[in-house]
């Protein structure tokens, strides 16, 4: 019995009971592997990394929130009405000053962000009015402060001081205003951002409680901290806290996170709780390694069902397997193979026999077009040649023979638009002189298209409706019939159109009419019909049904090539 249950035949079966045997026995043996002192140290090392990562995280966004502040600079340091403010002659009088101070104020409050942002001219001292109403009061604007900041060309400065009003640290970044043109400096630009604007930036991990961010300067000291007190202080001992910390975009400045050590360590619940977690993460892992087992199995079983979708779709292409597959689910992909090779065979002695069966259509189509018409034409030449020697009958037997020689065209199926249209013209000519009845005749043809091929016996059948149906239903001399070829991109166009009394309702002219009883428009259901078998239901007959008076009736074909023959 255990020798028939590891049979090729039970792959399957050995396949899913080996990978559940080690799913499930591998989680458990690394569970008992694990002591105490392990679980600890593991959670001291997870939680270090991932307070160094939140570390980074913060130092981003502290680099992001101070770059946006720097950009602001950039909208009033490149500001032409301001350019051209500062670089003017200073206030000689107080209306001028007042002046000042209003266009200032108005430039301010149109390129300011969110923040506080002062303009200091490179004269304050010939601004005193404008002087008292600048709020900012850490910075003193100074020849030396000048001289500090343009040195620094177009790079900005940080400053960070405490605010008494405000009992909390400030932060100030000023840059050099210069002219674009002559890049003289014309003034200072300072932006001012508090402490607990910047430190909304910062995102602790809510598992800490104790767990803070300083900002630290070049000499160590704090600039940044939770609570106020503490500012200019230095950090606390390592001895009870765990520290870390990364540069930050301001030169000399750095984000410190310090965590109490005994929440790194946690306490004898929390390392309870962390086995608890060691559990849960080894029933995940026999989940995920059970899933992937199912997988196995049924990846290709979910392949091969949307492979036989697209078969029912028509694309019969062989399912691609490994050949190594020697198990349940390799043999009936083998049979399925054999099945589709089996089907490609027999579409294929199907599609022989349907484009055997579509020429001999398109042969018996072709040649039932107008038979009907040279009976009629032989007839009307027999009762002429009977009744009388009528000069006419010469000319109406020599347009015949060129009309048999247009429709036979050596038995080709092909034409040009030249012979086509010389076919249609011949036909009406011949049906003038048959039928003793006078209408008039008209050709538009672009000679851009005359050597294009074409398929024959498209036109007359046309030309013989706007006769048939059309003219004749109209008083002697009155009729008219109009042809008109054109190309529209690549597609050739053709529009048959007689003043006759138009298409009834009942008329039997619709391509798509069935009457078995009638033989009128017969011309334009084949016509129609062999269009699409050639080029696709894009192309063929399309009547226009909406005119009153008068009928017209439009084909179209594609361009098959650019230079035909005769």
């Amino acid at each position: 019995m255990i020798r028939r249950l590891f049979e090729n035949k039970n792959m399957l079966f050995y396949k899913m009971f080996a990978l559940v045997s080690l799913s499930v026995f591998i989680p458990v043996a690394l569970v008992g592997l694990l002591s105490y002192e392990k679980s600890k140290t593991q959670l001291s090392t997870v939680t270090t990394q991932f307070l160094e990562d939140n570390l980074q995280l913060n130092a981003r966004q502290i680099n992001t929130f101070l770059g946006n502040v720097e950009k602001e600079s950039d909208k009033m340091v490149a500001s032409r009405d301001l350019q051209v403010l500062l670089g003017a002659r200073p206030p000689a009088n107080p209306q001028e000053e007042y002046e000042f101070i209003n266009r200032m104020i108005e430039i301010i409050s149109h390129e300011k962000g969110f923040n506080e942002l002062y303009v200091f001219p490179k004269d304050i001292e010939k601004y005193p009015r404008y002087r008292q109403l600048i709020r900012l009061t850490k910075i003193d604007p100074t020849p030396s402060f000048f001289k500090q900041v343009f040195d620094l060309q177009n790079r900005g400065m940080w400053y960070h001081v405490w605010d008494s009003s405000l009992q909390q640290p400030i932060f100030i970044y000023v840059r050099a205003i210069r002219s674009s043109y002559y890049y003289e400096p014309l003034g200072v630009v300072a932006i001012q951002i508090p402490n607990n604007a910047v430190r909304e930036m910062l995102s602790p991990p809510s598992s800490f409680k104790n767990y803070m961010f300083y900002m630290v300067d070049s000499g160590g000291n704090v600039i940044s901290k939770p609570a106020a007190p503490g500012f200019n202080e230095s950090l606390m001992s390592d001895k009870d806290w765990s520290k870390a910390e990364t540069e930050l975009s301001v030169e000399g400045w750095k984000l410190v996170a310090a965590v109490p050590k005994k929440d790194l360590t946690g306490t004898i619940s929390q390392i309870k709780n962390f086995t608890f977690l060691i559990v849960i993460g080894s029933l995940m892992v026999i989940t995920v390694l059970l899933l992937v087992i199912v997988r196995s199995f049924t990846i290709p079983i979910k392949k091969l069902v949307n492979h036989m979708n697209r078969v029912r779709m028509g694309m019969l292409q062989p399912f691609v397997f490994h050949q190594h597959h020697k198990d349940e689910v390799g043999q009936l992909i083998r049979g399925y193979n054999q099945m589709i090779e089996g089907m490609n065979d027999l579409l294929e002695t199907t599609r022989s026999m349907e484009a055997d069966k579509r020429r001999l259509e398109l042969q018996t189509l072709t040649h039932q077009i107008n038979p009907h018409f040279f009976y009629n034409t032989l007839d009307a030449i027999k009762w002429k040649s009977e009744k009388a020697n009528v000069p006419d009958i010469a000319s109406m037997v020599m347009k015949l023979a060129n009309l048999l020689r247009f429709s036979l065209n050596n038995g080709e199926e092909w034409t040009t638009v030249e012979r086509e249209v010389e076919h249609a013209r011949l036909y009406l000519e011949i049906e003038q002189l048959r039928s003793q009845r006078s209408f008039q005749t008209f050709f538009q043809v672009d000679p851009g298209i005359l050597k294009l091929k074409m398929i024959k016996l498209v036109l007359q059948p046309l030309v013989e409706n706007a006769v048939k149906h059309g003219v004749n239903r109209l008083p002697e001399g009155t009729g008219k019939i109009r042809l008109t070829a054109k190309r529209r991109e690549q597609d050739l166009v053709f529009v048959i159109e007689d003043n006759g009394p138009g298409l009834q309702r009942d008329s039997p002219l619709k391509p798509e009419r069935e009457n078995k009883g009638q033989q009128h428009g017969i011309g334009l259901r084949n016509v129609n019909k062999r269009l699409q078998l050639h080029f696709g239901s894009a192309y063929g007959v399309r009547m226009d049904e909406g005119r009153t008076s008068g009928f017209r009736v439009t084909v179209s074909v594609p361009v098959t090539n650019e230079h035909g023959s005769d």
